[in-house]
Formats: C-alpha cells, structure tokens, sequence
C-alpha cells in the first residue's frame, strides 16, 4: 500500500539534528528560463538558467536548558544588534524532511534566514515564523 505523509513525519534539522520544534515548513525550488530567440525566428525558445531555492517555517519559540540549538537560538541568527545597526545573517545548514520508520526522505540546504516574525497572543504558545533563502546547490534532493 502507499505511504501517505502527514505533518507528523516531517521535521526540521540544523547541521543534522533535529533541535528545533517546528509546527510546519515548505520550501519552493525555481529555475529561471532564459531566452534563446535569435533574430529571424518565428517562435521564442528558452534554456533553463539559475536554480534557486527558499522556503519558510513555524517554530515554537522556546529556550532549551541543555546548551542545545532552540529557537531562541536560531532566530538570534538573525535579529541581532551590531554596531552600526545593520549585521549579516548567519549561514545555517538545514534539512527539511519526511520520515516514515527509517528512512527518511531529505532536502538539504545551506541557507540564510532571512526573516524573522514572532508573536504572542494570550491563552497560545508563543510561535516565531521564519523564512530562508538558500545558497549553492541543495546538499540533499531525496523526495
């Protein structure tokens, strides 16, 4: 029988662990066509150009009491201060994935945060969306 995947087998990992609760993530992959007409053609033709990838997540925001990654953490990487006002993010290794038992369905990315909301409303946990941009090739494509 098929496997149907729900929100309980996925999980987010950085540098390989899975340190960070999050609620959901998704991630958008493009290519940019290029085109290729010369004059005297009739028709537009194009080739496949960059390849880009970006994405967003929800995470629980909490503190972990262990020294481990959390999400307090992870959204320092990019709302900090500096000197002149204006720091760079941080690059971070991530890994989206799909489990069912053991094995495990990946995308890998080194990636930029490149966005950061976080919010509290009374009587619900309080929960930070992130969005990132990746960098480079995808380091894992097993979907």
């Amino acid at each position: 029988m098929a496997k149907v995947y729900s929100g309980r087998d996925g999980s987010l990992l950085l540098a390989g662990t899975t340190l960070v609760k999050v609620t959901n993530w998704s991630m958008q992959a493009d290519v940019e066509m290029l085109e290729a007409t010369t004059l005297g053609d009739n028709q537009r033709s194009f080739v496949p150009g960059v390849q880009g990838f970006s994405g967003s997540a929800s995470l629980i925001y909490y503190k972990a009491d262990n020294g481990n990654i959390d999400a307090s953490t992870l959204l320092r990487k990019v709302v900090k201060t500096g000197t002149g006002g204006v720091t760079t993010a941080d690059l971070v290794v991530l890994t989206l994935r799909l489990a069912d038992g053991n094995s495990f369905s990946d995308i890998g990315m080194s990636a930029y945060i490149n966005n950061v909301s976080i919010g509290a409303s009374v009587g619900e946990i309080v929960t930070a969306a992130i969005a990132f941009q990746g960098t480079g090739a995808l380091t894992a494509a097993s979907v």
